[in-house]
C-alpha cells in the first residue's frame, strides 16, 4: 500500500493535462526530451513538471502523475524505475544470448529512500546465458536497523558494524555493474535506492537498461504459477538456490528465474534486448510506481 497522499495545492495543476496525440502532448514530450538531451540523462518527475509543464515546487506524487500523463501520451519517452528516459536511445538488436546481466538484490531498512538506507548489495553477471561472476557486501547504513527488517533479513546492528558505508560499497557495485543490463525483481524498488544513492553522491544515474523479473513472469507464464513472488517463481525455475531475503542468495534465484524465462523466449537465440525491454518494464506503460509498491512481490 502506497503512502498516503499529501494534501494539494490544486492552484498549482494545470486545469487539463495534455492528452495522447495533442498540440500540448507534442509540446510537453519535445521539451522533456530535450531537457534528457541537455542533462544528458534521464530526468526526475519533478523536473519534468517544472521543465514541461512549468509546476515547481509540487509534492511528488503530483509530479508522478503528470509525468506519467506525459509519458503515456509520447511513444518516444519512457520510465526507468521513477526517471523518465528516451524510449528511442536504448533501441537494442542485440539478443538475449548475447547481452551481459547484472542481476542486483538489495536489502534495506525499509521501503523510501531518503528515510531508509540500503544495509546489502548482492549482484550475479550473468553472461553467454550463464553465471560468471558473483558480488556481495553488508552495508553499514550509519543508522539503527529495526527490529522488524532484522526479523525478516537476520541482518542485525552487529553484523554491518565496520562494514563498507554506502559511499564505498556502491563505488564497488558500479564497477561491478559496468554498463551490464540491470535485472531484479520487482525492479523499480532496488532501482529507487540505486539511483537515490549514486545522485546523492555521485551526481548521476545508472542508466542502461533494465529488465524486471516481475514483469517478464506475469506476461510470460499465463497462470502457469499462483503466484510471481521470487519464492514460487524460484521453484518453478528449478534454482538451486532459495531466496532468502538475503541480497547474494535472491540475486542467484532472480538469475534462474531469468534464465528460465529467455528460455520461454527462445533461448536467447533470436530474442533481442528491444523486445524483453518491451515486455519486461512495467513503467513504461503505467507510469512510475509509487514508493509503496516495492515489497509486496518480493
Amino acid at each position: 500500500m502506497g503512502d498516503p497522499e499529501p494534501p494539494t495545492d490544486t492552484s498549482m495543476i494545470p486545469s487539463r493535462v495534455p492528452t495522447p496525440g495533442s498540440e500540448g502532448a507534442h509540446t510537453a514530450g519535445d521539451r522533456v526530451r530535450d531537457l534528457i538531451s541537455r542533462l544528458g540523462r534521464p530526468v526526475s518527475a519533478a523536473e519534468v513538471a517544472v521543465e514541461a509543464l512549468g509546476i515547481g515546487g509540487c509534492p511528488e506524487s503530483v509530479a508522478r502523475r503528470l509525468a506519467g500523463d506525459i509519458v503515456a501520451g509520447d511513444s518516444r519517452l519512457a520510465f526507468e524505475g521513477d526517471l523518465v528516459t528516451d524510449a528511442g536511445g536504448h533501441r537494442d538488436a542485440t539478443v538475449l544470448g548475447a547481452t551481459s546481466f547484472c542481476i542486483v538484490d538489495l536489502e534495506t531498512t525499509g521501503g523510501a529512500p531518503g528515510s531508509s538506507a540500503i544495509t546489502e548489495i548482492g549482484a550475479v553477471r550473468v553472461e553467454g546465458l550463464r553465471v560468471t561472476e558473483r558480488f556481495s557486501t553488508l552495508v553499514d547504513p550509519e543508522c539503527p536497523i529495526p527490529p522488524h527488517i532484522t526479523g525478516i533479513t537476520g541482518i542485525d546492528d552487529s553484523m554491518v558494524r565496520g562494514q563498507p558505508v554506502i559511499d564505498v560499497a556502491l563505488s564497488a557495485f558500479i564497477a561491478f555493474a559496468r554498463d551490464d543490463v540491470l535485472v531484479a525483481h520487482n525492479a523499480p524498488f532496488d532501482l529507487r535506492f540505486l539511483n537515490y544513492e549514486r545522485l546523492r553522491l555521485r551526481n548521476g544515474y545508472f542508466t542502461q537498461p533494465w529488465l524486471d523479473t516481475l514483469v517478464l513472469a506475469r506476461r510470460l507464464l499465463n497462470g502457469a504459477v499462483p503466484r510471481h513472488d521470487l519464492s514460487t517463481l524460484a521453484t518453478w525455475a528449478g534454482s538451486p538456490v532459495r531466496p532468502a531475503h538475503r541480497a547474494l542468495a535472491d540475486a542467484e534465484a532472480t538469475a534462474s528465474v531469468l534464465l528460465a524465462l529467455i528460455a520461454l523466449m527462445g533461448a536467447g537465440a533470436e530474442t533481442t534486448l528491444d523486445h524483453a525491454m518491451s515486455i519486461g518494464q512495467p513503467a513504461a506503460r503505467k507510469g512510475p510506481s509509487g514508493p509503496g509498491e516495492s515489497a509486496a512481490a518480493a
